[in-house]
């Protein structure tokens, strides 16, 4: 007990001791800091390339969708089949047997499949914000060093912020401004 006290007043004296400290890079102590908020979901939404993975997200799901859907189909049909005293009467043992094994061999193809869409998408949804995340931080620098920002906040971590220090729409164009850079510079056929 004697030890924690000694290093609980050794940590106090410190903490008292640096918060009067003066600000290391900063050599106006009393110049306030200007801070700037980006609206990352604007971003998002708005920027060509945010629209342009979005697109290409919302095309892998629709063709995993309908890949899904066809399976989904054929486990129905085959259901039915299974589920009709008067057909399963029509057929041999061997026959409805076979149309048991099918099915559940379908169903467990399935169950892989939907597991694997949901893996697949949930990574390529990964890598969708990880790259536009790369992206709205180099176009949130580059306004901050324009407009002379001290620091660039997402209002997601604020809970508050006055409307005049969103600066997504300048972030949102100058992301623009470097698609369209990258754009150019790629060959044709490289170009989304």
């Amino acid at each position: 007990m004697h030890k924690w006290l000694l290093i609980s007043l050794a940590s106090m004296a410190l903490c008292c001791r640096l918060s009067g400290a003066e600000p290391l890079e900063r050599s106006e102590s009393n110049a306030p800091i200007k801070i700037g908020v980006v609206n990352f979901k604007v971003c998002v939404e708005e920027s060509k390339i945010g629209k342009q993975e979005q697109a290409s997200f919302e095309a892998m799901k629709k063709q995993m969708e309908s890949v899904v859907e066809e399976k989904e189909k054929v486990l129905g049909d085959l259901a039915n089949k299974l589920n009709n005293p008067d057909e399963l009467d029509l057929m041999s043992p061997e026959a409805e047997t076979e149309l048991k094994r099918k099915f559940r061999a379908l169903s467990q193809e399935m169950s892989q499949l939907q597991s694997q869409f949901y893996q697949t998408l949930n990574q390529a949804n990964f890598q969708v914000v990880q790259k536009i995340s790369e992206m709205v931080t180099k176009a949130s620098e580059k306004v901050a060093k324009a407009l002379n920002l001290d620091l660039v906040l997402n209002d997601e971590s604020c809970f508050f912020t006055k409307k005049d220090r969103d600066i997504s729409p300048l972030v949102t164009k100058e992301m623009d401004r470097q698609f369209d850079e990258e754009a150019k510079d790629k060959p044709p056929a490289q170009a989304k």
